[in-house]
Order: structure tokens, then sequence, then C-alpha cells
């Protein structure tokens, strides 16, 4: 049996985060987080797999999004990933203008937010202006 083998079978495959029997957040084949350090080629990889899943979610939950521009999919699928499809479905009103194509209502309820007011200001105007854009197209 390898090496890589024999760790496998001794430590066990995790894809969540648990505590070792020391007490440290761990994760895979028991990689404490504290020691853990990822290349940009494994995070990139990571992201990627990433957003494949939330591009499924949201499709899952959001079938509307099927017909909207590729640019406004992207804003959706960047707010999604910072805050999650349930903390998106809490943007109604900018859920239904961006469904009705209302792209300039749409980036002024973004706007209208606590994320875009404390938590990510210059995210949120980046992507609103994105949007607003698409009402001039």
């Amino acid at each position: 049996m390898s090496l890589i083998d024999q760790i496998k079978e001794h430590e066990g495959f995790r894809s969540r985060v648990y505590q070792c029997t020391e007490g440290h957040d761990t994760i895979g084949f028991g990689f404490a987080i504290k020691d853990l350090e990822l290349d940009i080629d494994i995070s990139e990889e990571i992201l990627k797999r990433k957003l494949d899943l939330l591009i499924k979610r949201v499709h899952n939950r959001f079938s509307w999004v099927d017909n909207s521009p590729k640019i406004i999919q992207e804003v959706i699928y960047n707010m999604c990933y910072q805050m999650g499809v349930s903390g998106f479905s809490k943007f109604k009103l900018t859920i239904k203008y961006l469904m009705n194509k209302d792209y300039e209502r749409a980036s002024r309820e973004m706007l209208d937010s606590k994320w875009a007011r404390s938590d990510s200001p210059n995210r949120a105007i980046e992507l609103s202006n994105i949007v607003k854009a698409q009402s001039d197209e």
C-alpha cells in the first residue's frame, strides 16, 4: 500500500470542517486549517467548483435567470457568491425588476441596501453600474 493510501485510510476523508482529536479545525484528509496553505491554482479550482454548484442552485431557485442576458446572470452569481442564494433572495424588489428586465430600477434597488451602504459598497456600486448599463442596451 502506498503512503498516500495509508494516510487516506488512517485519516479518512471529510468534505466539511471538523475538529480533530487535538481540537483543531480540520478538513479533507486530516488537513489542519491552521497549517493549510493554498496555491492559487488549487484556489482557482475550488472557486470553479463552487461556482458550478452555485450556478445550478441559482437556476433551480430562479428559473427566470435562464432568460436574462449573460452579464445580468453574472451579476446575480456574483451577489449570490457573496451573500448566498438565500441572502440574495431577500432583495425582493431588485429580483422583481431584474426578472422584468427593468435594469434601471434594479440597479437603484441594489444600492438601497445594507449590503451597498456598509457591507460591500464598492462591489455594490460596480455591480449596480453593470446592471444600469443594460438599461441603455
